[in-house]
């Protein structure tokens, strides 16, 4: 299915995270980073750091242990975004209401600049753009994916679907879920998860030289998988809007 216009707003827009996060390798000791990157971004965000619960293990086994290799360990927050700081991951989350690419990634652009004159990063390894979306009903019904039993549709009151996909230079992990629970402005709510996790890893990214291209790239291949999945009538319901 081809997608000829892609819309450049929603409403009322689903989306209630969105994620970009820099994997990289960096010569410097791993408790001297965030020290070093919240000097900088300080004035942005709130005085409060949040320790993240990976800080109760012992730093060996954070260090060490491939599995927590690129996780974060402290957070900062404002009104509307998180940053999030490990010893070689940076993320960046739009929490609340959705502030619209152009603003989320100038503001990512503006870190990115910031984080670059640091020189504490060697090469970045992996980029990724993440956007989760809450719908309260069950979605399957609603998108153009089916699956099967029998040679029937599969309904189900509860059904996970994952799988990673090759879109375009990137891979995308996309992850439906139709019995989710979770919490917004104070109150949990049961409904659908519609999950893209779109990235990119090679053994050096030139994000720093080209970060439109890279986190733009991304955010398109996301888009254009998000609005394959809508049908037709779902998306009218949307209310659309297209560019000139």
């Amino acid at each position: 299915m081809e997608i000829k216009r892609i819309p450049i707003q929603i409403s009322p827009c689903p989306l209630i995270e969105a994620v970009v996060d820099f994997r990289f390798q960096s010569p410097l000791p791993s408790d001297a980073i965030f020290g070093i990157i919240y000097k900088c971004f300080q004035g942005e965000f709130e005085k409060e750091i949040e320790k993240l619960p990976i800080l109760q293990l012992p730093e060996q086994i954070r260090v060490q242990d491939p599995n927590l290799r690129f996780q974060p360990w402290y957070r900062l927050k404002d009104k509307d975004f998180l940053m999030q700081i490990g010893p070689q991951v940076v993320s960046f989350i739009n929490l609340n209401e959705y502030v619209g690419w152009d603003t989320f990634f100038g503001r990512i652009r503006s870190s990115l600049n910031k984080i670059q004159q640091l020189d504490l990063v060697e090469k970045i390894l992996r980029l990724g753009l993440r956007y989760i979306n809450f719908f309260d009903f069950d979605i399957y019904k609603r998108i153009n994916l089916q699956l099967l039993m029998a040679n029937a549709p599969l309904a189900a009151k509860q059904m996970t679907f994952r799988a990673t996909l090759a879109t375009g230079s990137y891979l995308t992990n996309l992850n439906i879920v139709n019995n989710a629970v979770t919490r917004r402005n104070g109150q949990q709510k049961n409904g659908s998860l519609l999950d893209i996790d779109t990235y990119i890893e090679k053994d050096s990214l030139n994000v720093f030289a080209d970060p439109g291209g890279l986190i733009g790239g991304a955010h398109n291949e996301e888009k254009m998988l998000f609005f394959k999945l809508l049908k037709e009538d779902f998306l009218a319901e949307l209310n659309p809007i297209y560019g000139g």
